[in-house]
Parts: structure tokens; sequence; C-alpha cells
């Protein structure tokens, strides 16, 4: 009697198999690594806004001299820059002028942060239908969680208006110590709301910068 032994081997289907399942877990990963990385970039941004605002409020009252923290989109990049102007330089539109444009704004730049949409970084539209408004504790009660248009900045903003060169929102820091609002109409304060911005979508936990006005007390939430 003769035996016959089957020699295992790996058909057409099986490789196929393999192949599908290696892709799938692929995206899978790419897709948390993706989600990951723009978790962190909105962590990282709210944080630094934080500390341009200590940094801001120290700057004014250490040197004498009034310190901006200017919040500019022009609806393909944004950024954040701190200030320092003299007063003697004279008054200047933050609302309706160019808050980008250095040889009108005068003064001297101490830090810039440019931050990236490519990185994965927006903002969380606080009149969004789908999000509902929840109060501030104190001392941010006063504060609206409402922003004065949709999309970009201008929706993630409580204190920001449109000018020439796009969006902005500006906060005067004084030598006394206290903080005024020079866009906007929320003289209580202000909000900044960062979200995850992706290819599918705002997901993920946003990150909120609030601070209050005249004492400048900052919180992220």
């Amino acid at each position: 009697m003769s035996v016959r032994s089957r020699v295992a081997g790996i058909t057409l289907i099986e490789l196929l198999v393999v192949v599908a399942i290696i892709g799938i877990l692929a995206m899978l990963a790419g897709t948390a690594m993706m989600h990951g990385t723009a978790r962190a970039r909105v962590s990282n941004a709210a944080f630094e806004v934080g500390a341009l605002y200590t940094a801001a409020q120290l700057r004014a009252t250490s040197r004498g001299v009034p310190h901006y923290v200017v919040f500019h989109d022009n609806g393909t990049d944004f950024g954040v820059y701190l200030l320092e102007r003299p007063d003697a330089l004279g008054a200047y539109d933050w609302a309706g002028a160019d808050v980008v444009d250095e040889a009108q704004v005068r003064g001297a730049r101490v830090e810039h942060l440019r931050l990236s949409k490519e990185s994965g970084l927006g903002f969380m539209d606080l009149d969004a239908p789908e999000l509902e408004p929840r109060p501030l504790p104190a001392p941010f009660a006063s504060i609206s969680l409402t922003a004065p248009g949709q999309g970009g900045l201008l929706g993630g903003c409580s204190f920001c208006t449109t000018g020439t060169g796009g969006v902005r929102g500006v906060l005067r820091f004084s030598p006394d110590g206290t903080l005024r609002v020079m866009t906007g109409s929320t003289e209580p304060g202000g909000v900044i709301a960062f979200a995850p911005d992706t290819r599918n979508g705002r997901s993920g936990t946003p990150r909120v910068v609030v601070i209050a006005s005249p004492a400048g007390a900052v919180r992220i939430f």
C-alpha cells in the first residue's frame, strides 16, 4: 500500500488574505498615529499659548512697557506673536488694520509661534450646533463660550474680529498687571479653542485656553 503525503503550502487565496490583514492593520496604526499626533499638537498649542500669556504679563510688569498677544489668520496659515509696544508709539487700530505688517504695527516682537494646519491643528467652532455650551467656573464664569463667526480662527476665538489681512484677536497686558481685550466685544476676557483637524474632520478632545479680564488669570481646559 502506498501512502500519499501532502506537502503544506500557501495558496494564492491565503496569501491575499494575509496581505489584506496586514493592510488593514497598517491603516489602523496610521490612523491612530495621525489622531494621536493631532491630539498632542492641540495640547502643545494650548500650553504654548498659555505660556505666552504668562510671559506677556510678567514682561509687562517687570519692564514697565505694555505687551500684546496677537493672534492672526489669513485663511492659509495662522499664528500668534508676543509684541512689546510702548504707548509712546501711539494708538493702533487692532480691530481693523493689518496686524501682520511689522512696519505699521511697530514695536518689538519678542516671540512668534507659527501654527500650521498641515500638522493636524485646527480650531473648535464654539458655535457648532452639536456642541452644548457649558459654563466656565469662577473667575471665568462671565466669559461667553461663543464666537463671532464660523470656521477657522473666527469660529474658535471669542474675541477675534475680521480686518485688513484676515482675522485677528489681540490682548493687551499693561505694566500694572491688568489685561484688556483690544478686539471683539468680550470685556470679561477671552477664549481660544483648539481642536484636532484631520482629513476626516475634527475629532478628539479639544483644548480651551481661557483668560479673564482685568486680572489676567489663565486656565487651560
